[in-house]
């Protein structure tokens, strides 16, 4: 009897396993955004010359410490995302948020593109990238100003078709992650490419 009890706690926890993992990662999400609008927030107050508000030095290096790298917030209401972009899309970039492909690049003037991961949890990262059609809007936060982008197309291409992020004319916004979802080392790439429609 003891042991059929523990089978079924153990296969409960399994089941509610993936929930809890995208709960722990929605509520870090929350904490990098808040701490990168706080430093935003206090960096503007220091340029306008106004006093910030009094926190404790380690509140602020924290979040200095926590936010390392980071580049922005990156919103898409249709498929409630919010998470923070990092510079780079190695490993460590990537598992923090979502990664800047050419960290060189400046959003609003350049075709940047934006990596992430797709994992077996519904809503995790790029999950659900696949939902996003034309006209659905991609807002973009950063240190210096909001963008807002609007789909334009979706597409697959081979992993080593790398043109898709070269510049064009205008302004782009290009989003990157691994196709199917839940294949081993997929060799395809999900692409929904969004234009520049307007700042703030």
């Amino acid at each position: 009897m003891l042991w059929g009890a523990g089978f079924i706690l153990a296969g409960l926890l399994l089941l509610m396993y993936p929930q809890l993992e995208k709960k722990a990662a929605d509520h870090k999400q929350e904490q990098l955004i808040e701490a990168f609008e706080q430093l935003s927030d206090v960096g503007r107050k220091i340029d306008e010359a106004e006093p910030p508000h009094a926190e404790p030095a380690n509140v602020q290096q924290d979040a200095v410490e926590l936010l390392d790298g980071a580049r922005g917030v990156i919103r898409i209401p249709k498929i409630d995302l919010n998470m923070m972009i990092f510079e780079g899309s190695d490993e460590s970039a990537l598992r923090k948020g979502v990664g800047m492909i050419e960290p060189e690049k400046e959003i609003g003037k350049n075709n940047v593109g934006l990596a992430g991961h797709r994992a077996v949890t519904y809503g995790k990262q790029f999950n659900r990238l696949d939902e996003l059609a034309p006209n659905d809007e991609i807002e973009i936060e950063t240190k210096t100003g909001r963008y807002v982008f609007v789909v334009t197309k979706a597409f697959v291409v081979d992993r080593t078709k790398v043109e898709v992020l070269a510049d064009q004319k205008e302004p782009l916004l290009t989003l990157v992650t691994c196709t199917p979802i839940g294949k081993k080392n997929p060799t395809d790439r999900l692409i929904v490419q969004a234009r520049l429609k307007r700042l703030g």
